[in-house]
């Protein structure tokens, strides 16, 4: 049995500063949360740990509905987002149970202390981001130090028989009640931040949704975090058309988030891949055959309804209590179930 109780807690923040060697080059990285919308992931190449003032040379912010890069000489608006757990935040700790019995990962049964804090090591394919593939002792591989904050407090990424990533932990905050205040220097402010390109996406508040699913409930214990917005994804090919078009509700508990997404793609796409992950099969009692995944953000259910419509549903909760949720789930010419 694993040492430490990883994912046992889930902060409402964190903050980590990381001493990182990419690819032989020395830098720092310092990751900032405040669940469940915003963190900024910056990297300096300052010589000793960065101290509050220094700039950084490159990394990302995300708010509730954007997504900005930042460089040593300006902040940019990159695109906009959808309301969801934000970039440089991860939930694999939480899932590990479920990510060891689908063969996503493997108990490496190591366990160390970084920072201060204990970890236990697992094996992961490649960095987590999206959906997790399975996982191999052998060949490339990720392995990962995770605590009981579900907190990432080492990383080492080889690729091609080479470690290409190493990233320790040499401070880690987190707070479940307020935001952590950590040793890292503030992100740049993004207001005055240069505007996107034409290609990126939009989201606007709707208040009047018609869609093809029926307003999703709330979620039990959730309070929605605003109105529903919509998602505009611009076709590469003819910016004037949209490659994908979706409708997003958005519901929190403290730091958890759930959101429901009913939307379609140019040509009938679907916004996932078969086989990037491993699914199982499961049936809701409204929307009919679907599947669910495990990703870097949480647990996810995916809906084909067929007719280039589909419905996908993420949270960052267990995945009994999303499927649970997704039970509550009707067609627009339904209401939404009790429960």
């Amino acid at each position: 049995m694993p040492s430490v109780a990883v994912g046992s807690a889930y902060p409402m923040s964190f903050v980590i500063v990381y001493q990182v060697s990419r690819n032989g080059v020395h830098q720092w990285e310092a990751v900032s949360v405040q669940r469940p919308f915003s963190a900024s992931d910056l990297v300096y190449t300052t010589l000793a740990e960065p101290r509050k003032g220094d700039r950084a040379m490159s990394g990302s912010i995300s708010t509730t509905t954007d997504l900005y890069a930042v460089d040593s000489q300006a902040v940019r608006l990159v695109t906009g987002r959808q309301p969801g757990p934000p970039s440089g935040d991860e939930y694999v700790g939480a899932e590990v149970t479920e990510l060891t019995r689908r063969g996503l990962v493997v108990d490496l049964g190591a366990s160390a202390t970084v920072a201060g804090r204990a970890c236990e090591t697992y094996r992961f394919s490649a960095p987590p981001s999206g959906p997790i593939a399975p996982a191999t002792r052998d060949g490339d591989h990720d392995d990962l130090c995770l605590d009981a904050d579900g907190l990432v407090l080492s990383e080492v990424w080889t690729y091609h028989g080479k470690v290409v990533l190493q990233r320790t932990a040499v401070n880690a905050t987190s707070s479940m009640t307020t935001v952590a205040q950590g040793a890292a220097p503030a992100a740049p402010p993004t207001e005055g931040a240069f505007p996107p390109g034409s290609y990126a996406a939009t989201i606007t508040p709707d208040a009047q949704v018609r869609s093809f699913i029926a307003t999703p409930p709330p979620p039990a214990g959730f309070q929605p975090a605003g109105p529903a917005v919509d998602f505009r994804l611009p076709d590469r090919n003819a910016r004037a058309h949209a490659g994908a078009v979706s409708v997003v509700w958005t519901f929190t508990d403290g730091p958890r988030v759930i959101t429901v997404e009913a939307g379609s793609e140019s040509r009938g796409g679907l916004p996932w891949r078969d086989g990037d992950t491993v699914t199982e099969k499961v049936t809701l009692t409204g929307l009919g055959p679907a599947s669910t995944a495990a990703r870097s953000d949480g647990f996810e259910i995916r809906v084909d309804l067929g007719g280039g419509h589909w419905v996908r549903v993420r949270g960052t909760v267990g995945l009994d209590q999303l499927v649970t949720y997704g039970h509550r789930l009707t067609p627009a010419s339904m209401g939404p179930t009790g429960g």
